[in-house]
C-alpha cells in the first residue's frame, strides 16, 4: 500500500560546528535540516545535528494528534536515507547516518 507523505520544508538552517563536537569533524556546511511547526495535526522542537563520537545524527521531537502519522528523515553523504517512524505521539528520535559519511539534510516527513 502506498503512503501519500508531505513533506514539510521550511527555511534549511545551515548546520554550523559545534563547540561539543570539537574533537569530531563538523558535517558537510550544506547540511540543513527543515520540521513541521504549528501545522495542523503536528507540532515539532527545531531539530539538530550532532555525533556521539562514532557517527552523525539527526535528533528531533515531535507530537501529533488525530490520525497524523509522521516520520524522521536523514539523507547521508554516501547518498543514503534513513527513517524512523511511523509514530502517532510525542517521541524524541535520532536517526543516524552510517559510520564514515556526514548528514546531508534532516527532515520529518507526515501524513494528515
Amino acid at each position: 500500500m502506498r503512503r501519500n507523505t508531505k513533506r514539510i520544508s521550511l527555511a534549511g538552517c545551515l548546520l554550523a560546528g559545534a563547540a561539543a563536537a570539537a574533537v569530531v569533524t563538523a558535517p558537510a556546511a550544506s547540511a540543513q535540516s527543515s520540521s513541521p511547526t504549528r501545522v495542523t495535526g503536528i507540532n515539532c522542537s527545531t531539530g539538530t545535528f550532532g555525533s556521539d563520537g562514532n557517527q552523525w545524527y539527526y535528533n528531533i521531537s515531535c507530537s501529533a494528534t488525530g490520525t497524523t502519522k509522521w516520520w524522521v528523515n536523514i539523507s547521508c553523504t554516501d547518498n543514503s536515507t534513513r527513517t524512523a517512524g511511523p509514530y502517532t505521539t510525542f517521541q524524541n528520535v535520532r536517526v543516524y547516518c552510517p559510520p564514515n559519511t556526514t548528514p546531508k539534510q534532516g527532515w520529518v516527513s507526515y501524513t494528515p
